[in-house]
């Protein structure tokens, strides 16, 4: 389940603000009958509140029309189907920027319903791995959206690389890139080429990139470098094609770069200038690039090892 706990630290919440409370309802979809709508009533409740709506069935005291409820429930069926903790889950096949953008039209429509009686949020659920990425935003009568801490207490991070990593998403050095975030938790994006396209046919939908409406994989590139604080770009060989290209870009635009060339593998030496590097620049957004796989095997791999070595080498610092 993924019902939230902690202390309430929003500050709209603040039982010190003038303004008379006004109760939250909650969009965010959990297990167990795809529960989806949660209300918080009292200015002094935790969390998201109760439980006010699931997948099963209307009931004419739900705070929404039945029609809304029952584009609500597809919704929140749809994620309950899906068992992200499940062996057989096909992350390749869940696409987290469809659903969220259907969530939130939805939600819209719920502010629209309900006008000034009800505060409306959205909540990411944390099966997402971009789940703090825009994690929790507000609904206003105008349709702004509004960025609202987390429910839970803000516990200090640890050293990390950087708080999010970019990649275009080909084969290879970008994709190593983008598994390392995902499994040791940090957020990612970056932009791909039109339609998803790789050498190898779509990028998978786990990889929460966002497409081009048009321009190819040079200007796919471009915007990833010029989009980041610093692009470390990874490579086996000669630098040459998309990867020399990458390096010109970040020269051009004067962004911070390195080039590790690991044709001797990941050393305690390349990894101890990466860490010092990122430190120097203090990187947010870290561009990841290098050749794909098919021109380099194994650099897919030797990205995930070189980013695991750095993430534990800034850790244990």
């Amino acid at each position: 389940m993924t019902v939230r706990i902690g202390k309430a630290i929003d500050p709209l919440m603040s039982n010190t603000d003038p303004l008379p409370f006004v109760p939250i309802l909650t969009v965010m979809p959990d297990y167990g009958m795809a529960p989806f709508l949660w209300l918080v009533d009292h200015p002094d409740q935790n969390g998201v509140g109760l439980m006010q709506c699931d997948g099963t069935s209307w009931d004419p005291s739900y705070p929404i029309s039945e029609g809304l409820w029952r584009t609500f429930a597809d919704w929140a069926i749809a994620f309950d189907r899906t068992r992200f903790y499940d062996e057989n889950y096909d992350a390749d096949a869940w696409d987290w920027l469809a659903f969220h953008a259907r969530g939130l039209q939805l939600a819209r429509r719920l502010k629209e319903e309900v006008g000034d009686a009800y505060r409306v949020v959205y909540d990411k659920p944390c099966e997402d791995p971009n789940h703090r990425l825009d994690e929790r935003r507000e609904i206003l009568a105008d349709d702004t959206l509004i960025p609202l801490p987390s429910w839970l207490d803000p516990d200090p991070d640890p050293p990390r690389l950087c708080q999010r990593i970019v990649s275009g998403g080909q084969t290879g050095a970008d994709r190593g890139a983008l598994d390392f975030a995902i499994k040791h938790g940090y957020t990612h994006g970056g932009w791909a080429p039109p339609g998803r396209a790789a050498e190898d046919g779509l990028i998978p939908l786990k990889y929460q990139l966002i497409a081009l409406a048009e321009g190819g994989y040079r200007e796919r590139t471009r915007r990833n470098v010029e989009g980041s604080d610093a692009t470390l770009i990874v490579n086996l060989g000669e630098l040459d094609g998309g990867t020399r290209e990458t390096l010109v870009f970040a020269q051009e635009l004067g962004k911070p770069h390195r080039v590790v060339q690991l044709d001797l593998g990941v050393s305690a030496e390349t990894v101890a200038d990466i860490v010092a590097w990122l430190r120097r620049h203090d990187v947010k957004t870290l561009n990841v690039a290098g050749p794909r796989e098919s021109k380099r095997p194994g650099i897919q791999r030797l990205t995930v090892e070189l980013l695991e070595a750095a993430d534990t080498a800034i850790g244990s610092a």
